[in-house]
């Protein structure tokens, strides 16, 4: 803005002060377009590019991310449930941004981010698994802050039933699926030139891996596991860091796919307990035994890696002995 403070009252005075207010206006605009735009398509209308119907084929990473037990949640909370996500989402989409992600879309308790689009000194998945964990941890003490206030609460007097059914709704926990390829990215919709009021698009991204990650965070409530990321994702955040180790986690087939698929957990060097590592070493000495047949060995095992994780395995084992070949 220019500094009107001295000016004499004159004409060019007046049109600075004219300056000042369109300035203000652009300004407010372009500020409403961020909230509401995709940051590397507002940084392309900044620069003076059309945006059109326009698209192509990229390899991005994608994470999605969904509330568990929304529907109980949204039942207790009737229209509070809003301010709740408000308070979640002012979380996560931070810790996307902050990990150069986009947010894709937002469809009700989940959200669709988008990695490769930004330029980063790290890879597109790099960023992801550190965004899911970063997910994680805020999630995680958003429910420890609720805790804190229960037990302030309780110094005087005990929850009511009522109140324990909203504790229990406000105590939010995610799932994160991530995985990565080629998909089409771009602007959808309908660009009217002679009439732009009738207009509208959206920034989206098609294929298969979109759907992946949702399958992926889909299973992150079978296998009792925060984050779960595809072999894609692995192979490209072990080109370039020893962070995270991989633990192999199951072979599964993805809806509409006729070939197995592996699934990993992305183990935080950096944060996580060495002793649970030495549980997820054990777990997947145990997978492998699974995977040979030696379902006696994979019990034993299963059982001294003491993991929310192999005792799926253990209860889809039974005490049967393994199908032949």
């Amino acid at each position: 803005l220019i500094d009107l403070s001295n000016a004499s009252n004159d004409d060019i005075t007046y049109m600075a002060a004219s300056f000042n207010s369109l300035s203000t206006q652009v300004n407010s605009l372009l500020g409403t377009f961020q909230k509401f735009v995709s940051k590397d398509i507002v940084a392309k209308a900044y620069s003076g590019q059309d945006v059109g119907l326009e698209g192509s084929q990229e390899e991005l990473t994608m994470l999605f991310s969904d509330v568990k037990s929304f529907t109980y949640r949204t039942e207790t909370l009737g229209n509070d449930i809003i301010e709740v996500l408000n308070v979640h989402y002012n979380r996560v989409i931070h810790n996307v941004h902050e990990n150069t992600g986009i947010v894709g879309s937002i469809i009700g308790d989940a959200i669709l981010a988008i990695y490769g689009t930004l330029e980063s000194k790290m890879s597109k998945s790099y960023n992801a698994i550190r965004s899911a964990w970063d997910i994680t941890h805020a999630t995680a003490s958003l429910r420890q802050s609720m805790i804190v206030r229960r037990e302030e609460i309780e110094k005087t007097r005990q929850l009511t039933e009522s109140e324990e059914r909203v504790f229990k709704a406000v105590m939010v926990d995610v799932g994160v699926g991530i995985d990565g390829g080629n998909v089409f990215y771009g602007t959808i919709g309908r660009n009217d030139i002679s009439d732009p009021r009738q207009s509208h698009m959206a920034n989206t991204v098609i294929g298969d891996t979109v759907n992946s990650a949702s399958r992926l965070e889909g299973l992150t409530r079978i296998y009792h596991l925060p984050v779960i990321v595809s072999e894609y994702v692995k192979n490209e955040v072990l080109k370039e860091s020893a962070r995270y180790k991989f633990f192999e986690i199951d072979t599964v087939q993805v809806k509409g796919k006729t070939e197995g698929k592996k699934i990993f957990f992305p183990f935080d060097t950096n944060e996580m307990d060495d002793s649970i590592l030495v549980k997820f070493a054990i777990f997947e000495e145990g997978l492998s035994a699974y995977y040979k047949g030696d379902w006696k060995s994979a019990r034993k095992l299963f059982k001294e890696a003491d993991l929310d994780v192999a005792q799926v395995f253990l209860e889809r084992m039974g005490l049967r002995s393994a199908p032949e070949n």
